[in-house]
């Protein structure tokens, strides 16, 4: 397909292709243990930036001057605290079954994929959160008692949308990279499936 264009660019994206990714039963066990891993230090680390992120508002809170400034840290503060309550709740690591069974395994690591999955197509809304009290920060700056030049505050509005666009496409790739490997479990749990069909009968 001829690129001609940001349609065609996107179209090219959107029909890419999502071959499954093949795993013996062996490599399945040893891929959920690291994905298990991998995802609770990922939990850890979001959830140690999220309350980073709630005890600077706080502090800045009660020691910054501007009302609007104020305003700003106390809607990043409920948005931090927001973030640390949606990640308990939905992207915490499932509890790994006492016996990791050819099927159970299949099912779990899938259940495990889908959910961080989701929790990362999650980021676009729950950064953009964020803005409405990012935004108030960084013009509370500017129109606050201390006045710094607007040319800071468009800098800062800056660096934060790299920042969310970056956040962005990562989260993308983990979820291009993702759903791959859960077709192939999908696959692997129809073919386990037909095969107990088969000796059953």
């Amino acid at each position: 397909m001829a690129i001609r264009s940001e349609d065609d660019l996107g179209t090219l994206w959107r029909n890419q292709s999502t071959a499954a990714v093949r795993l013996s039963p062996q490599q399945l066990r040893t891929r959920a243990e690291q994905f298990e891993s991998q995802s609770r230090r990922r939990y850890l680390r979001d959830q140690v930036c999220s309350g980073l992120v709630a005890a600077i508002c706080a502090y800045a809170l009660f020691s910054v001057e501007g009302g609007l400034v104020r305003l700003g840290y106390a809607l990043l503060l409920i948005w931090a605290l927001y973030c640390m309550y949606g990640l308990r709740r939905f992207g915490s690591v499932l509890q790994r079954p006492s016996e990791m069974a050819a099927q159970t395994c299949v099912a779990y690591h899938r259940r495990q994929l889908e959910r961080q999955r989701d929790i990362v197509l999650s980021w676009p809304l729950g950064a953009g959160l964020a803005a409405p009290g990012f935004l108030l920060v960084a013009a509370g700056f500017a129109m606050g008692p201390k006045h710094l030049p607007w040319s800071i505050a468009i800098a800062l509005i800056g660096v934060g949308a790299f920042v969310y666009l970056t956040a962005l496409i990562y989260g993308r790739m983990l979820v291009g990279n993702w759903q791959r490997e859960i077709n192939g479990v999908l696959q692997m749990s129809n073919q386990t499936d037909e095969s107990s069909t088969s000796n059953s009968e």
